[in-house]
């Protein structure tokens, strides 16, 4: 009986430890890491990156100009030019929320090849460093190209205005992934071999090529 005792004080001591360590002594849990990243790397004033796009047309409108008879004709085709477009571009940093700069590179579609040259415009949201691995943006390219085929002028000139989000896809890799509206001039050379004759200088012919571009802009310093 006295061993029976004994025992039940001493189970009796072991859950009210038991009980007393499940409300006032703390489960450990795994503090998670803060960490604090640079999205825009503000001790570099200048940035060079590498751009990609694919280039999906939407239409084209062709505008004619007689000035000899001030006669305007116009009118929408619809054109298969999709393509792809390579960047170089070098930008100078303001502040921790604007980027500016230039961008050259090569433009190709089923019929057409040309030399874009571009004034870049970017300008980023939210904090620079902060523990999101992301920021949104807005950016504008305008500039012009340089036509390499034949049947056009060899200067035309594009633009395109657009959003997307940056983020830290590596340790230290930054991906812009970027969308926006694409807008095209192109000025074809018309043709002279019919019987009627119209002096080149009398004739303003132009055409306006839209679409939507899709591409990522990489971070390379």
């Amino acid at each position: 009986m006295k061993k029976f005792l004994i025992f039940m004080v001493f189970m009796t001591v072991c859950c009210a430890t038991a009980q007393a360590q499940r409300y006032y002594i703390p489960k450990y849990k795994r503090q998670r890491e803060v960490v604090e990243t640079d999205m825009h790397k503000q001790d570099r004033k200048w940035t060079i990156t590498l751009s990609a796009s694919y280039d999906l047309s939407l239409g084209m409108q062709n505008r004619i100009n007689y000035k000899n008879r001030d006669d305007i004709v116009r009118y929408d085709e619809e054109v298969d030019m999709h393509g792809v477009t390579a960047d170089l571009g070098i930008g100078r940093k303001f502040g921790s929320h604007i980027t500016a700069g230039l961008s050259a590179g090569f433009n190709y579609s089923n019929s057409l090849k040309s030399i874009p040259v571009h004034g870049t415009f970017r300008y980023y949201y939210g904090k620079a460093v902060a523990t999101r691995r992301h920021r949104w943006f807005n950016f504008l390219e305008v500039g012009p190209h340089f036509v390499l085929d034949g049947g056009y002028k060899s200067i035309g000139a594009s633009g395109v205005v657009g959003g997307g989000i940056r983020v830290l896809a590596m340790k230290s890799m930054r991906l812009d992934f970027q969308a926006g509206y694409r807008l095209t001039l192109l000025r074809p050379t018309y043709n002279q071999t019919g019987s009627y004759f119209l002096p080149e200088d009398v004739v303003d012919y132009k055409q306006f090529m839209h679409g939507i571009m899709v591409g990522f802009n990489l971070t390379l310093f």
